[in-house]
């Protein structure tokens, strides 16, 4: 229904005072406003079951810039970042400092390594965040919209540097300190000291918050995180391109 369209002021006059049948662009942005932005149909989940939705951040939330973090410290003389970086062991960096068994002070040290000498923590520190892509405010409203009518979580495979960049890039965006006041709780994996898709942690989401598996809608981008979770009975929402945020709910 577009604005001044037959049935769009029939619309307006149940929901409007004569007045708003003048001015219909008023109108429409009113009852955008007001519109109940829950799941789309057609998705493959059973949605009318729906109470909880566990929310993955990057890929899901925020942009992910695999490209631009690899040639960020290919330009700091790491020649190897972009092999050490996709490395799925337990001895990896990055994985350790992913379930909070390295600070920061070590994963620091641990990329000085790989490094010329003179390269500055805050260069390491700059060339880490370019991964990190910005929260466009049509998500942002998504988000605060879903809230409204589901149980919201958030769950990510993350690390308390860029928790803490974030935090500060969404307060200088939106006026909050991250977006923890988006959910009713989140869980970050440096916390918990586990990762997806470890059934682990979707154990001690379930637990933790009370979920039922069937009530529960779990969106992430990367399809073993998906996989694992349904073998668990969640639901589950594989977030690809062309997807997007905006097509899951509506």
């Amino acid at each position: 229904t577009t604005a001044g369209s037959p049935g769009f002021n029939q619309m307006v006059s149940k929901c409007f005072p004569p007045a708003f049948i003048f001015w219909p662009e008023i109108a429409f942005f009113v009852l955008e406003k007001l519109k109940i932005m829950k799941l789309s149909e057609g998705l493959p989940v059973n949605s009318s079951e729906v109470k909880n939705i566990l929310f993955d951040w990057g890929g899901v939330i925020t942009d992910l810039h695999v490209d631009a973090v690899i040639r960020a410290f290919d330009r700091l003389g790491h020649n190897r970042f972009a092999e050490a970086f996709g490395q799925d062991a337990e001895t990896n960096g990055f994985l350790q400092f992913e379930t909070g068994r390295l600070t920061d002070r070590e994963f620091l040290q641990f990329l000085h390594r790989h490094l010329p000498a003179g390269v500055t923590d805050r260069q390491i520190l700059d060339a880490w965040n370019t991964i990190l892509g910005d929260l466009p405010a049509e998500r942002w409203h998504i988000l605060s919209e879903v809230r409204k009518h589901y149980h919201t979580f958030l769950l990510s495979n993350t690390n308390s540097l860029h928790v803490a960049y974030y935090a500060g890039k969404i307060l200088d965006q939106y006026g909050h300190n991250g977006f923890g006041h988006l959910f009713e709780k989140v869980y970050y994996s440096h916390l918990l000291g586990m990762r997806k898709p470890d059934r682990e942690i979707y154990e001690f989401v379930l637990r933790d918050s009370r979920l039922e598996p069937g009530e529960t809608l779990f969106i992430d981008d990367n399809s073993e995180n998906t996989d694992a979770a349904r073998a668990m009975g969640i639901q589950t929402c594989l977030l690809t391109p062309p997807l997007t945020l905006k097509d899951i709910f509506c």
